[in-house]
């Protein structure tokens, strides 16, 4: 092995234990607690191992459920465990990464520029992620992790096309394959592939067999359990998860005064700045930079454009989903993240170049520049103290079920799905309480997140001294007891409240 050869490997290994190391000691927090939609994935992988093959989420008309069919044979193997479902997320990123790695050295190549070191600043500024983002990586949601690298990939692939044209079928097939899989895995991802392909529809605008029949076709084969879907239960992706919450104005100025400061390591998860004002000025560098690349990147042609039109444009796009009001936890800013990543990275490298530095250096300042302001700062401020096991609440709650005898149980969504799921499906459960016209008036009365029908029903039909009840402090919703209160026994478990019959 040569010495550059040796280096890459070191750096590359190097960069894999840094990300790798933040995970865990976030997964040793209160952070690393599995919340319902995580269990989720992790239930519905133990479902589809009994012959359950769904389309979409349960109970819901869109996202694709390709995490749990991935992480079916790893819950086959060994059984139902946190830390492993938690990491599949992080399974994603670092693929994304690698992506990200190929994508900025063909953007590299393709544009003429100097800086070999850049593509491993990129992926390291995916893979060792910033903000909430990093913790995002550490939960195992449906689609999102998937959707990243699915984004990336859509991304090359759009790079390969501009660069050696469209006259390999294979290949504008798989990027319209990519386009579409975006679209299958979310359709918030939406936002970001439509002006990512814009650009290559437009330069071969007038290419129907060569271009249009293979991106087309290749985009609605992938698509094509989603379709089948849709026409056999009428179309219920075509509806709004939920009406709007405020205007499309307020969406819009609120992912750049929530959404994108939490995602990039500058604001804390209750909306305070991490460093005060100069978290403040860091997030407007790292906006100012990535908007000078995406002029950078714009006046370089097709190649170029075909990263700062969605940079730009994704935002707008994204803010049109009613959903998207939510900027808490910071979830949302993955559709946008890899265009600014790529954005940053091209202004820094513009900017570098007209300083008397090493090309080579300027990656590597970049990247170390990246953890140290906007990775270690937030982690400190928001991981919270060790525990020996931040999902032992919920384990003491299993085994008082367990110890009392109780094979089914019912209660608030975001306890009894880690229930089912931390029991290994030995405790059965379904949602009640909170019907959906009580927290939103437009829809119908019904439990909120119910995601296995049948097994709802199943639960539900038990005699009722057979079911126990549990609710979060503060919202026991009694109402639901079938039988009178005074027939249970209120015990307080592990952060949350049991009526056992």
């Amino acid at each position: 092995m040569d010495r550059s050869l040796r280096t890459r490997v070191a750096l590359a290994a190097l960069i894999g234990v840094v990300g790798l190391a933040v995970r865990l000691w976030l997964l040793g927090t209160p952070a690393g607690a599995l919340n319902a939609d995580e269990a989720y994935t992790g239930l519905q992988a133990l479902a589809i191992l009994d012959g359950d093959l769904p389309v979409v989420i349960g109970g819901a008309g869109y996202t694709a459920v390709l995490d749990s069919y991935l992480f079916a044979p790893v819950v086959a193997l060994f059984g139902a465990h946190v830390v492993p479902l938690k990491l599949l997320s992080g399974l994603w990123w670092g693929a994304a990464s690698i992506v990200a790695f190929a994508t900025a050295g063909r953007l590299l190549r393709a544009l003429s520029c100097q800086g070999a070191w850049m593509p491993w600043a990129v992926a390291t500024m995916v893979w060792v992620t910033p903000g909430a983002l990093m913790q995002i990586s550490t939960r195992a949601y449906e689609a999102y992790g998937l959707g990243l690298l699915a984004v990336f990939g859509a991304m090359l692939l759009t790079l390969r096309v501009l660069t050696e044209g469209p006259d390999r079928r294979g290949l504008v097939v798989a990027t319209g394959a990519a386009y579409g899989l975006a679209f299958y895995l979310h359709p918030m991802f939406a936002a970001a592939v439509l002006p990512l392909a814009a650009v290559p529809c437009w330069v071969n605008r007038d290419r129907g067999r060569r271009w249009w029949v293979p991106v087309v076709g290749g985009a609605l084969l992938v698509n094509l359990p989603l379709l089948a879907w849709n026409a056999k239960n009428g179309w219920p992706s075509l509806d709004e998860p939920s009406p709007a919450q405020d205007t499309y104005v307020d969406r819009l100025a609120r992912f750049f005064t929530g959404l994108l400061p939490r995602a990039l390591g500058t604001m804390n998860t209750d909306g305070s700045w991490t460093w005060g004002a100069v978290s403040v000025a860091l997030f407007v560098a790292v906006l100012a930079t990535a908007a000078w690349g995406v002029v950078v990147l714009a006046r370089r042609g097709p190649v170029g454009l075909a990263i700062a039109l969605p940079t730009v444009f994704v935002w707008p796009l994204l803010a049109s989903f009613s959903s998207m009001w939510f900027v808490a936890d910071g979830r949302y800013a993955i559709v946008g993240f890899p265009f600014v990543v790529v954005s940053t990275a091209a202004g820094v490298l513009d900017l570098a170049r007209r300083l008397p530095v090493r090309a080579d250096a300027i990656g590597a300042t970049l990247a170390v520049a990246w953890v140290a302001l906007l990775v270690v700062p937030w982690v400190a401020v928001n991981d919270g103290d060790r525990v020996d096991d931040p999902n032992a609440g919920t384990q003491a709650i299993v085994d008082t079920l367990e110890a009392e005898g109780y094979r089914y149980a019912a209660g608030t969504y975001w306890l009894t799905l880690p229930i089912e799921y931390q029991s290994d499906r030995r405790i059965r459960t379904a949602v009640a309480g909170h019907p959906w016209g009580v927290v939103f008036p437009w829809q119908p009365r019904f439990p909120w997140g119910v995601r296995f029908a049948e097994q709802q029903g199943e639960v539900l039909a038990q005699p009722s001294y057979d079911i126990a009840y549990v609710f979060q402090p503060g919202d026991e919703q009694v109402l639901a007891l079938p039988l009178p209160i005074e027939e249970y026994e209120r015990r307080e478990v592990g952060g949350a409240v049991l009526y056992l019959p």
